[in-house]
């Protein structure tokens, strides 16, 4: 049992999960609109999420002697430089527009974490939602159009398209926000610390709602019951957050969902 904990918390510190709920993400998106499932992206976009969240998480102890780093942090430390060698590889198999992009959301990573010049955009108030939910919805939704050289006809739905995506990972992090009020209250303007969590959750019910009426006002009869599934998921997960929630609430349960949302679009597409 011991080294199945080891594992799991491995699984989730060395951002295995998350990385898997961009992906699952991508294949929605691929899914949605008839797609070709291009395996070689679907890496792509594991890979450098892995190495983007590790950075971001990792950075600062990257100053710290090797040998005071905990046995944790040395282990990710391994994963993430062959996970970089791989993405490498990786890259030799994506179209040129797909990695420009990306060598320009990585740019803003850096700078997520790296002071510039006195502070990190992370420490810029409301930044921090803005800039996570602004680079998975362009990974998510845009990166399967582009590595295929398809160009998204912009009409009315896919422009929902992309502001519902961009809600829907600002809903993601409701719960982190919640979680992590009680350190950021002091240091950095969240929606949690600007809001309090009464009135964050209160929020975001609102907002699910609308979404969910606009979904189903624009999808009319071809309503699919996939979309029930994300808001239902997204109330639920809402309702369960406090500020001393279960260690693994946010970062297993909440980051499990695009993967739950998945498989509610396999088995509700026809």
């Amino acid at each position: 049992m011991h080294i199945l904990s080891q594992l799991f918390r491995f699984y989730i510190k060395s951002s295995i999960h998350v990385a898997l709920a961009v992906v699952s993400l991508c294949i929605i998106t691929i899914m949605t609109y008839g797609l070709s499932t291009d395996y070689a992206l679907l890496s792509f976009v594991f890979l450098s999420t892995i190495i983007g969240y590790n950075f971001v998480k990792y950075f600062p102890q990257s100053k710290v002697a090797r040998r005071m780093m905990p046995q944790a942090s040395k282990a990710i430390q391994v994963f993430s430089m062959a996970i970089s060698l791989l993405f490498v590889v990786n890259c030799f198999y994506v179209s040129k527009s797909t990695i420009a992009l990306s060598l320009c959301l990585g740019l803003i990573n850096v700078f997520y974490a790296v002071p510039l010049p006195h502070k990190t955009l992370r420490e810029i108030p409301f930044l921090k939602v803005i800039i996570i939910a602004f680079i998975w919805t362009v990974v998510s939704l845009f990166y399967p159009f582009l590595d295929k050289n398809i160009n998204p006809e912009y009409d009315f739905q896919f422009c929902f398209e992309i502001l519902e995506r961009f809600i829907w990972v600002v809903l993601l992090m409701i719960p982190f926000e919640i979680r992590d009020y009680k350190f950021d209250k002091d240091s950095l303007k969240t929606m949690a610390t600007a809001l309090g969590i009464a009135q964050l959750k209160i929020a975001g019910m609102i907002v699910i709602s609308i979404l969910l009426v606009s979904r189903i006002w624009i999808d009319k009869l071809d309503f699919n019951a996939f979309h029930l599934i994300v808001y239902v998921s997204f109330i639920l997960s809402i309702i369960g957050s406090k500020e001393n929630q279960n260690a693994y609430y946010a970062s297993f349960w909440v980051e499990a969902l695009p993967m739950i949302w998945l498989f509610g679009l396999a088995i509700t597409t026809p």
